[in-house]
This record gives structure tokens, C-alpha cells and sequence, in this order.
């Protein structure tokens, strides 16, 4: 064998390695394969109109999901997004009831902007810990948001919203799939290819070398935890079309499920590397699976149990690789 054709060779063996080892193609992998599974298992799983109707909901948590990749590849977390995207709905309900749907809109998600912006400032500045911050502001977001609606949050039929949820363009991609690909090409560009997003992987390889080499650790995080909570809250506007009424419990399944979808698209849940592309494998992956178990007439119960211990091997899956 001569050294070109072992050159070639070890090549061809390198970038099988390179394929097998990248934990985006694994995530499309595997939800193609339980895409297929589901057509064998669930009848009429497969049929167009049920497809659509998982991109159409899919859409709701991706969109969500890709503010929370942003957050974790920083090295930090987001657990308040539940909570935000229930802001969005009910402040824009309220304040369209008053004022009108434009500026619902807009100031729905200035606020959730302004509350993007107060995690920020507690975790960078207070020095609270991400977990324990958002934790702590989601729950006081959730009793303010009682106190604001008085415990009874208003509905609204906003015509731009009823048609980014409800919609199709040409009559088959429904527009909020179309949203949640344009809004995760935006993720794509600021984690990819902007200093924002170069800070962010920096800060979560190791924030105190970052901040040695001059990574401004407030603004970086002010920009995506801002980001994050926006995303948040456009997820709740077009869940605000989707279901014409705002509900203070409407955004709880994404807290978790946000997480679950960035583990799964290959976002190290302690940071430092990921991508917004596998992230959008991991959201179509748990509404495929969602959608499977509730066809298979398997109770609420049962598949928050599956769901937990999906995440908690993942969990320790990634924190066995950090330790290697």
C-alpha cells in the first residue's frame, strides 16, 4: 500500500469518525428513525394533514427552544421561559382589549425584553446563579401575572397572530414553521457568526478565562438572555393565535421541554458548545414523541415520566463527557 492511498484512507476513516461523532446528524438521525417507527406503529401517523399539524406545533416549542440554546451554549439556563411566554399572551390580550392589537404586540415584547434584561442583570451583576435566578423570577413573574389579570386573563382574535399560528403559505407550509425557521436562522447567524456568539461559546468554555481575555461577560449575557425571553414571548403571541386566549399556566410544558429540546439537538447543557440547527431536530423529535404516545392512549403521567428520565440520562451522559 503506498503512503498516498494510506494517506486517503486514514482520511476516509477521519471524517467517518468526524460524521459518526457529530451529535447534530445523530439528533435528525433519530428522529428519522422514530418518524419511520410511528408510520409502522400509529396508523394514519404518516397522512399530510397530520404532518402539517406536527410542524404547525412543533413550531411553538422549537421557537422557544432556540432563545434557550442561545442561554445554555453561554453556560447558563433559562428556567423562567415558561413564564414568559404566558407574559407575552396575557399582557398583549390585555392591552389590546385597551389600546388595540399593534401596540399589544409591541409592548408585549418590550416587556418580556425588560424581564430578558432583569435575569441578566441578577446573574452578571447580583451574581446569582442562572439556575437559581430564573427560577426565582419565574415564580415571581407567575404571581404577578395573578395579580396583573386578577385571575382572569383576557382572550383576543388578533387577525397577524390567528394567521402566523393558524395559517399556510401556498395552502401546505404552515406559517408558523416558516417563523420558527426564520427566527432559527437568526439563532444560527448571532451564535455563529457574529462577537456575540463567539463571547457566548468563550463564556461557556470558562467564564473566568473569558473575562481574563476581555469577554464583556454583562453585555453578552444581556444580549441572549434578552433574546431568549423575546423568542419566549413570540412563542406565546402565536400561541396566542393558535388557541385565541391567554392563560397563565400556557407556557408551563416548555420549561422543561426547551431544555429537553437543546440537550437533544447536541447542546452540552453545560455549555460551550451546541448549535441552534440540532436544537430544532430535538424540538421536532419530543412533539413526534409526544404525538406517538398520546396516539398509543398513554395517560399525562406517563409521559412526564418518560420525558424526566429522558433528560435525566442525558443529564449524566453529558456530564460523563465533561469529566473525560
Amino acid at each position: 500500500m503506498t503512503a498516498a492511498t494510506m494517506s486517503s484512507t486514514s482520511a476516509q476513516a477521519s471524517s467517518l469518525r468526524d460524521i459518526l461523532s457529530n451529535k447534530v446528524i445523530w439528533a435528525y438521525g433519530v428522529l428519522a428513525v422514530l418518524w419511520i417507527g410511528a408510520i409502522l406503529v400509529v396508523p394514519g401517523f404518516g397522512s399530510a394533514n397530520n404532518f402539517k399539524y406536527l410542524l404547525q406545533t412543533a413550531a411553538f416549542l422549537g421557537i422557544v427552544a432556540v432563545g434557550q440554546t442561545l442561554v445554555v451554549i453561554m453556560g447558563g439556563i433559562d428556567l423562567s421561559v415558561s413564564g414568559v411566554v404566558a407574559l407575552s399572551a396575557v399582557v398583549c390580550a390585555q392591552v389590546t382589549s385597551q389600546i388595540g392589537a399593534f401596540a399589544g404586540i409591541i409592548i408585549s415584547l418590550f416587556v418580556c425584553a425588560a424581564f430578558g434584561a432583569f435575569n441578566a442583570f441578577g446573574i452578571t451583576v447580583l451574581k446569582i446563579p442562572a439556575m437559581v435566578m430564573t427560577l426565582a423570577s419565574g415564580t415571581i413573574l407567575s404571581g404577578a401575572l395573578l395579580i396583573y389579570t386578577n385571575g382572569s386573563p383576557k382572550s383576543a382574535s388578533i387577525p397577524l397572530l390567528n394567521w402566523l399560528a393558524n395559517g399556510y403559505i401556498g395552502g401546505v407550509v404552515p406559517a408558523s414553521f416558516v417563523l420558527w425557521i426564520l427566527l432559527a436562522l437568526v439563532g444560527v447567524w448571532l451564535a455563529h457568526a457574529t462577537t456575540t456568539g463567539r463571547y457566548a461559546f468563550a463564556l461557556g468554555s470558562g467564564v473566568p478565562s473569558s473575562r481574563a481575555a476581555g469577554v464583556p461577560v454583562i453585555g453578552t449575557s444581556m444580549i441572549l438572555y434578552i433574546a431568549c425571553s423575546v423568542l419566549a414571548g413570540v412563542a406565546g403571541l402565536t400561541l396566542l393565535g393558535f388557541t385565541g386566549t391567554s392563560s397563565l399556566t400556557m407556557g408551563t410544558s416548555y420549561q422543561l421541554l426547551s431544555i429537553a429540546a437543546v440537550v437533544l439537538g447536541g447542546t452540552s447543557i453545560l455549555g460551550g458548545s451546541g448549535h441552534v440547527i440540532g436544537t430544532s431536530a430535538g424540538a421536532l423529535l419530543l412533539t413526534v414523541l409526544t404525538a406517538v404516545l398520546t396516539a398509543l392512549n398513554l395517560g399525562e403521567a406517563l409521559r412526564q415520566v418518560s420525558l424526566g428520565v429522558l433528560i435525566v440520562v442525558l443529564l449524566i451522559a453529558y456530564a460523563r463527557e465533561q469529566r473525560q
